[in-house]
Parts: structure tokens; sequence; C-alpha cells
């Protein structure tokens, strides 16, 4: 059961200071099928290596990269942080099995070759002669600890793996991976930096400060964390592949936007994440600076918690969808550096399909939905239903996303011109990511991103939108539960052809777009700032991948 049938009970289904109301107002412009065979290998031995950037100039060695971004992480252990803050870090540290290379394509990293033995079983051949930072050997021990670490309970990134059953020893070298049935997003599982195969060693050492003592295999190791201030790496000279060509990077938490750009400017900082979007155009136009950008894979949303009255009613949800103008809050609070959310994931994941006609704005349908719902709309302008003013609990964090905060008191602003009330609260990240993960969403509302890490929909689906992945198991924060979506995202995952899978995945969305299930606003640019010395970076469409071991400093 789906979409514009009014209630759905099958389903799990700060208020701005008057002078800020009226500006947010104004700048709003308010008022106006079972695998078929058992496949053949599927990379060769000679399958191409991931290759470093073109440089024009001969790269120096040594120095310090200096990094300022938002916030901090919450764990560098690959299973205990799925938020890019750890991932921007731990991605220099940790390897994978397979690497999502620039184009978006699988190469080999870990593994040198695989194949698919039988329908449930990937069989991976690793390099050999590959050392973790503390001189133990990464081998098939050491994966099938990693692999089985990613998929259990206890592991934050639990939901983005299922189907994946465990692990399996052949030889020291050789391991299998072994799935319950079809499963076509496998490669793409494995390259994410969650399953990054980790030290069994310094498992045993650290135990639980596993997080804080990090040990992999990547060209840089860990050297030093302050919490909420700086964690420095530096290049690991006992790497099995090219050298880094830097001494040490440091990542330091500063969380004004404005301090972040300053930063840079004084030659603080080499590198900015998550830049002012109002300034981008400015360093542009400065030689001294390089801005790299291109389309990224996350959408930012407000999600609703379809189990909470009376928001449970998709006839609201929906209406409130149609009663928001994106248009000037993208051109004027984003600067035009994002685009406008197109579908529930990024145009370039599989499964993708424009479903804007969804959400484009119409207030004239916005308010007869809300007849239809029962709601009369009083002369002091707010919708009403059995004398209740229809008032709603909103949470967002400040500085996770950009402008986070700002577009959120933009849809507070254009709700209470609609005639909705929302209490908007900002919330501390990590608190709000608990909410939507761990303790369920205790609001009507939440502002959250989402990248789709391999670009592959089962991930998004599975983990964001399945009925396994309420909380506490998932990040399902909004509680939706719909069994024709689990059906065909199982169907999409059991499928080896990815536009065959693509299809059932987009068939998926367009259930929970119907259902009004989130308020999609914009898919990210992915944009960072260095300084014109910073030399060899490439900014990859999926921020958790910030690879640095090519990245020279010419200074």
């Amino acid at each position: 059961m789906t979409g514009d049938k009014g209630q759905n009970p099958g389903y799990r289904v700060s208020g701005l200071s008057r002078r800020e109301f009226l500006r947010r107002s104004l700048l709003l412009g308010i008022g106006s099928s079972a695998l078929p065979r058992v496949l053949a290998a599927c990379a060769p031995q000679a399958a191409p290596q991931p290759q470093p950037p073109a440089q024009t100039q001969q790269p120096k060695r040594g120095g310090t990269l200096t990094i300022v971004r938002p916030i901090d992480a919450v764990s560098l252990d690959p299973t205990n942080d799925t938020t890019s803050a750890g991932g921007w870090v731990a991605t220099n540290i940790f390897e994978s099995l397979l690497k999502l290379d620039y184009d978006m394509s699988l190469k080999p990293w870990l593994a040198e070759r695989w194949e698919q033995v039988a329908p449930d079983r990937w069989r991976f051949y690793l390099k050999q002669g590959v050392k973790f930072h503390d001189g133990t050997d990464m081998n098939a021990e050491a994966v099938k600890i990693s692999v089985e670490r990613a998929i259990s309970p206890q592991s934050r990134a639990a939901s983005f793996f299922r189907g994946i059953k465990g692990a399996e020893v052949r030889d020291n070298y050789t391991v299998d991976i072994v799935t319950d049935g079809p499963y076509g997003p496998l490669l793409r599982a494995v390259s994410t930096w969650f399953m990054s195969i980790v030290s069994p060693a310094a498992l045993q050492k650290y135990g639980q400060d596993f997080g804080r003592n990090p040990v992999g295999t990547g060209p840089f190791k860990f050297v030093e964390w302050r919490t909420n201030a700086t964690i420095t790496i530096e290049r690991w000279d006992g790497y099995w592949g090219d050298k880094a060509y830097l001494d040490r990077v440091i990542y330091k938490v500063v969380p004004e936007e404005s301090n972040r750009m300053l930063a840079l400017q004084t030659g603080e900082a080499d590198m900015v994440f998550i830049p002012a979007l109002a300034q981008v155009g400015q360093f542009k136009r400065d030689n001294r600076y390089v801005v790299h950008e291109v389309d990224g894979l996350r959408v930012v949303f407000f999600g609703f918690n379809v189990n909470r009255p009376p928001v449970n009613d998709v006839r609201v949800r929906q209406a409130m969808n149609f009663a928001f103008d994106r248009k000037p809050v993208i051109d004027n609070i984003l600067e035009n550096n994002v685009l406008p959310a197109s579908s529930y994931v990024a145009s370039g994941v599989i499964g993708y399909k424009d479903l804007s006609q969804y959400w484009a704005y119409d207030p004239r349908k916005a308010e007869e939905l809300m007849r239809q719902a029962g709601y009369t709309k009083g002369s002091d302008g707010f919708w009403a239903k059995d004398g209740q003013r229809l008032t709603l609990k909103h949470y967002s964090p400040r500085g996770r996303y950009p402008k986070d905060a700002e577009i959120s008191e933009a849809f507070q602003a254009a709700m209470r011109q609609f005639g909705i009330q929302i209490d908007l609260q900002i919330l501390e990240w990590g608190t709000l990511l608990n909410k939507y993960t761990r303790t369920g969403l205790d609001a009507e509302l939440g502002t959250l991103g989402w990248t789709d890490v391999p670009a592959d929909a089962h991930y998004t689906l599975g983990a964001l939108f399945s009925c396994a992945s309420i909380p506490p198991n998932g990040f399902n924060g909004m509680e939706y539960c719909n069994p024709a979506v689990d059906e065909l995202t199982a169907r999409g995952r059991a499928n080896p052809d990815e536009a065959q899978r693509g299809q059932l995945y987009a068939q998926a969305f367009e259930m929970m777009a119907k259902d009004a299930v989130l308020v999609p606003v914009y898919n990210t640019k992915e944009i960072i700032i260095t300084s014109a010395a910073v030399k060899g970076y490439r900014i990859h469409k999926s921020e958790y991948l910030d690879w640095l071991q090519y990245t020279w400093l010419d200074k």
C-alpha cells in the first residue's frame, strides 16, 4: 500500500526572531531473478591498477598538509564511524579489497583479482607481501576478521551489508566471502571504507580503543588524535605501493566556516573542507587558490518520522513537499553551489530516477491536500484540526552539511507562511546521528544528508529505508516500513545486471516519493578549496574518499 490514500496505519510509517523571520521570508520570495549460472572470473589477473593523477611538475617530497574541517571524527574504526569526518582521515590509513576509483569503476587494491565461484560465494586472491603499520602480515585471516567485524551487530555499518554471511579462509592469500544468495552489489560493497582491512594484532592489543589507535595498510599511518582539535597522520615508508609525497597531514576542527576560510587566506591551512559557499566564486577568481569541484553523491533532506502524528498522514507530508519552494533556497542560501534534489539518490547512483514531480512547488495542491486531511486554516493563518494548531518539531545540525541549519530555518519560514508552525531545534551532530540510528527520532522531522558511498542504491534502500533498519538496527530514523519496497530491494540485490538492478531500485524510490517519506532539498557538489601550492590533489564524487597519496606541496 503506497502513496495517496490518506492515513497509512500499516506503515511504521527554535523559533526565529521576528527580524530573522522577515529577512528569510523576503529571501525566499514568500508571499508570491536469481542468478542464472555461476559466473566466470569477474576481473582478470591483468586488471588495470589505479593510476596516479598526471603531474605537470616534478613532485616534491616532504612537508605538512594542514586541512581545516567543521567537525571531528566519531571514531577511526571503519565499523564505528559512518560519517565522512571519519572517512576523510581513515581512507588514508586503511585500504579495502577493491577500490572505487575516480571514474566510479572498480579496481584491484588489496585483492589482485576475484571471481564468483558459486551464486553465493566470491573468491578474492590477495596481494602478497603487504604489511600493516604494526609490521604484521595482511593475509586471508585478516580479511576474514575485518569482514566479520563489519557485518556484526555491534558494527554501525552492519545495515550496509545485509546479505553477507561471512568469510572463509581458503589459504593464506585466498579468501571467500559468502552471501545468503545471489548478491549483485557485493563488489561495490567491499570497496567501501567500512569494510577496510584492519590489523588483527592491533584489534587484540587495543580492544575497544582501536578506533583511537587505528592500524591499516595505507600510505599514511596514525600518529595522534586530540579530540575536537586535531588528528595527525604521517607517511608510512613501509607502504607496499607508491610512497606518499607528504611527510604528514594534520586535520584541524574549525566549526565556523568564516574561520576556515580565514585560515586558508592567512596560510594557517592548505585545504578547506565544506567551504563557505558565498565565497566560492571569489576563490575561483583568485589564482592563489584552486577550487576542486565535482557533482557529488549526497542528498540533503528533511526526513519525516512517519509514525508520529500528525505526519503519519501521507497527505500532510505530501502537502509540505508541495508547499516548499526550493529554488530561492538554492539560489540565495546555497549560492547555486549545489544541485536541486531530483530523487532520493544522486544522479550518479545505480537506481536513480528523476522523481521531482512529487515535490514540485505547487501551493494550491498543498492546500487541497491539507483540506483532504481534515485541516482548516484559521484567521491566524495556521492550519488546525479538532481545535489543535498543526505544530511540528524539527531537529537540525549546524555545520555538518553545507548550510544545514540555514536551510532548516528557511523551511521553517516557508512552512510558517504556509500555515504550519515548526519548532526548530539545533542539535550537536553526534546527538542527532544517534537519534537517527540508535534511539529513534523523537521529532516529526530531522535534517540529514546521505551519500550512497558505493553508488549502488541497495546501500541506501537497505540501510536508510528498510523495515530491518529501524533504530537501533540501522539508519531508518524515519521508521518507514513498506514490505513492497523491501521486496524490490531484495530482488535488486539478487540481480547481477546493473541496469536491471537499477530499474528495480527506481521502482522502490518512486513508491517512497509517493509516500513523501522525505522533503528532498539538494544534491551536493563536492567542493574543496586548496592553496595553489597544493599539487596532485584530485577530488572524488564520494566525499568519504579523500586520498592524499599523490598530493604534494610546492612550497
